[in-house]
């Protein structure tokens, strides 16, 4: 009974909705448009992740974002979202678990990639959670719900960013006290909002050219191991998976094409990159890789042995890693990864010549390459070169104006080469996105106060002064 309360409450916070009895039935107009407006979804989910980035750790490593957004997207182009404008986040968290917040924020931890054996599994998670966000079932479960409002829903987004922070516990019982009402309500409007994800998520993998048996397999797995565990994992908490669910998922499986998919490198390397950084200790997880020497698999072969040189350069061995990452390059010279491991190497080494020079090669080949770009810079700046990081930065935050650690490199390059406002400016913006609203308003203060003999800047930062006291202080 405990769990299936604790099920029932974060799950509101994810689901959020009912959807008609009949699908088939044409939708004259959004009913939810009168209610709570999709810019309104969109300003509510951004407010919810700024308070996340500022209680968990989110992943920064340019790689495994990279690679996250573009299956991300690549899945949100055959859905129904008809102009995606997402955010996508990687919880630096080994529990399997992924969440769809109002307007567009999806989150993924890194445990869903550690756990997956294959890039549909992950692919038909994504799916379903494109597909929360796609039905709106956010406004959707505030529509059908009379005895909510606005606050109590802020309330419960508050309670989840909690509860995915660590405190679970502390977030269940945050929800608890904004849900006293209508659990049995709910949890009808929950299942049935979940299958409706599953079905609509399903069709996108399917249109994706995915397997659409990943998604059931997933689920079943996650349903036995709580058979033999005392803990179930987050993903149950926050998407209870029932046999009736995995059979109808099933069923729905079996009547749609299932391509035949080689396994995706991708997915392989971002496996062993993550497997690289998780295991305890640095000897364990060199001898995690090293005991797939004689894996017959081409691909995994490849992947462990780009595990085993990222646990060498973990554990300071830089002649093994980059030994390993040089043979992986010269064997593959079309996967840039292995390039970017040996920028990697340098830069942990020291030896920024080296990386810079390998950085603009990767960049050569691959123009505005994200990774590329990003480790560039950070070797440009511990070289005291920020003039030269500056035009790489600043695309990035025109393509990614809401991630904080580009406005973080942005903060160095421009404090060291001189220009103090503008740093200011990054600072303000970095805070601002990891929730610690008055301390960004204050570093925006202090630019202002250095801009004040640039009519131009001066006003271009206060807009952007009072528009974050306004998101700051805009209650739902």
């Amino acid at each position: 009974m405990k769990f299936l309360l604790r099920t029932v409450l974060l799950l509101t916070c994810c689901t959020l909705a009912a959807t008609s009895a009949n699908d088939d039935l044409p939708v004259l107009g959004d009913p939810t448009a009168a209610l709570m407006s999709a810019d309104q979804e969109y300003r509510l989910g951004r407010g919810w992740l700024r308070g996340l980035r500022g209680q968990t750790s989110i992943m920064s490593d340019p790689l495994v974002q990279e690679y996250v957004e573009s299956l991300v997207y690549r899945l949100a182009s055959y859905s129904d979202l008809k102009e995606p404008n997402l955010d996508i986040v990687v919880i630096n968290s080994r529990q399997i678990n992924a969440f769809a917040v109002p307007g567009g924020v999806i989150g993924l931890n890194a445990g869903l990639f550690l756990n997956a054996r294959d890039e549909g599994e992950v692919g038909g998670v994504v799916a379903h959670e494109i597909a929360h966000v796609s039905q709106r079932h956010f406004a959707r479960r505030y529509l059908d719900s009379k005895k909510m409002n606005t606050a109590v829903l802020a309330a419960m987004l508050a309670s989840l960013a909690v509860a995915i922070a660590g405190d679970g516990e502390a977030g269940m019982a945050g929800i608890a006290a904004t849900q006293a009402g209508a659990i049995q309500a709910q949890l009808a409007y929950s299942r049935q909002n979940e299958r409706e994800a599953d079905r609509v998520g399903m069709q996108t993998l399917v249109a994706a050219g995915m397997d659409p048996d990943a998604m059931p397999r997933f689920f079943e797995r996650m349903h036995n191991s709580q058979r033999f565990s005392g803990d179930p994992p987050e993903f149950l908490l926050t998407h209870p998976v029932t046999e009736s669910r995995i059979a109808d998922s099933r069923s729905r499986a079996r009547s749609l094409p299932t391509p035949r998919l080689a396994p995706s490198v991708h997915f392989l390397l971002v496996q062993a990159r993550l497997q690289a950084a998780f295991i305890q200790g640095e000897d364990h997880a060199i001898d995690h890789f090293r005991q797939y020497s004689n894996e017959r698999n081409a691909l995994g072969l490849q992947a462990a042995r780009y595990g085993l040189a990222l646990s060498y350069l973990r554990a300071d061995h830089y002649d093994q890693a980059r030994e390993i990452m040089q043979a992986l390059a010269e064997e593959h010279p079309d996967q840039l990864w292995f390039r970017l491991g040996l920028v990697e190497v340098a830069m942990d080494e020291g030896n920024y010549d080296v990386a810079i020079s390998q950085a603009e090669r990767v960049l050569d080949l691959s123009p505005n390459n994200y990774p590329a770009s990003i480790l560039l810079s950070k070797a440009l700046l511990r070289s005291e070169q920020p003039a030269r990081a500056l035009p790489l930065l600043k695309p990035l935050l025109g393509d990614r104006p809401n991630n904080p650690y580009i406005w973080d490199l942005a903060a160095d390059a421009y404090g060291n080469s001189g220009d103090k406002i503008r740093a200011l400016h990054a600072r303000a913006e970095s805070q601002f996105l990891r929730g610690r609203d008055q301390q960004a308003m204050q570093q925006m203060e202090y630019a202002l106060r250095d801009a004040e003999n640039d009519f131009a800047l001066y006003s271009k930062l206060n807009g952007r002064l009072q528009t974050m006291k306004r998101l700051s202080e805009e209650r739902f």
